[in-house]
């Protein structure tokens, strides 16, 4: 089968490799989408996996048909289905109280596209019980964003969200969009946004679940967004992973505001903790998802509860990827979701 391998630091590269065999346990799908997830973008940069080995095949928001069903005796071949890219142990006392996401063996255990081959190919093996079987009104362009749908509910559930809460979100990539849509669902009164990007400014302003767009680059920003709202945050969810964002997020909020790390960042970071401690601010962060969450966001999608085809850029080739990862890095692109067309 054809896939896209990481070969090196910021190198994708074409080629053909082993398609798996079926096991009479693990479900096998033909892959037919595949979204790019910023998670993918710190892999492409460093050339390694989640656990620092080279070779990995990335991907984990995809969708597909069964190959072959392994031991699901409700799957049949031609089904179209997704996953959740999980593998708890079931037994830690994190999977035993219901968080798998916070399973303890997690890094040790096999996890498609972090650190065993994922969906940037035409063939994926996946573990039997993570699979859910997709109704019609979800399109394979929306299957491949249930993941981070997955992942921004869980954020918005951490941030203890309650009916009229004011809610700042630092970063308009895909994970802050879906937060400010979650947040509207689940009763927030005021949504404000932040982003550094001209072009992504103007994509959040045209989403009508979005109440206000701020440049985050604007030293004055956190006073211009208090004026407008005639007061501070309840709620701050960054998911910029920046020390910026961080420290915008908690100059923005209220004493005894709540404020949520849902972005990334693989390095050592500067957060102002004195203001953090005068406002006593309760500060969580958020990990993934649970099992629960992504059946819940699946629904969402299925019953357009929820709408993510608009936050879709461009789907693209899978021959194309090389290209499209350079394209995210630059930091020019306007560009919040690109799909990748497998097969």
């Amino acid at each position: 089968m054809l896939a896209a391998r990481l070969t090196g630091p910021k190198h994708l590269e074409i080629v053909e490799t082993d398609t798996p065999d079926p096991d009479g346990h693990n479900v096998i799908i033909r892959v037919k989408t595949c979204g790019i997830c910023g998670s993918d973008l710190h892999y492409w940069e460093t050339g390694l996996d989640m656990t620092g080995k080279t070779g990995l095949i990335m991907g984990h928001e995809f969708c597909g048909t069964v190959v072959d069903p392994g031991s699901r005796s409700d799957l049949r071949p031609g089904d179209r289905v997704t996953a959740l890219p999980l593998d708890p142990c079931g037994t830690c006392g994190p999977c035993r109280r219901g968080q798998a996401n916070l399973c303890t063996k997690g890094m040790k255990r096999s996890i498609p596209g972090n650190n065993s081959p994922g969906a940037f190919a035409q063939y994926l093996k996946l573990r039997h019980d993570m699979v859910r079987i997709l109704p019609d009104t979800i399109s394979e362009s929306e299957a491949a964003m249930i993941e981070p749908a997955s992942v921004a509910l869980h954020a918005v559930h951490q941030a203890g969200l309650g009916i009229g809460d004011r809610v700042f979100i630092t970063g308009g990539g895909t994970i802050g969009l879906l937060c400010a849509a979650w947040a509207r669902t689940g009763g927030a009164s005021y949504i404000a946004l932040s982003e550094i990007n001209e072009g992504r400014r103007e994509f959040a302003r045209a989403l009508s679940y979005v109440d206000a767009v701020f440049d985050a680059a604007d030293p004055g920003v956190v006073s211009t967004m208090k004026k407008a709202i005639k007061g501070s945050f309840d709620i701050a969810i960054d998911t910029s992973g920046r020390d910026a964002g961080i420290n915008t997020a908690i100059s923005a909020l209220k004493s005894q505001g709540r404020l949520v790390l849902a972005g990334i960042n693989f390095h050592p970071q500067s957060i102002f903790t004195l203001m953090l401690v005068i406002k006593e601010i309760e500060m969580k962060a958020s990990l993934g998802y649970i099992p629960e969450e992504f059946d819940l966001a699946l629904e969402s999608i299925a019953d357009k509860t929820l709408h993510v085809g608009n936050l879709i850029n461009k789907t693209i080739p899978l021959k194309d990827v090389q290209k499209s990862f350079e394209n995210l890095a630059s930091g020019d692109t306007c560009d919040v979701k690109i799909i990748l067309e497998v097969t």
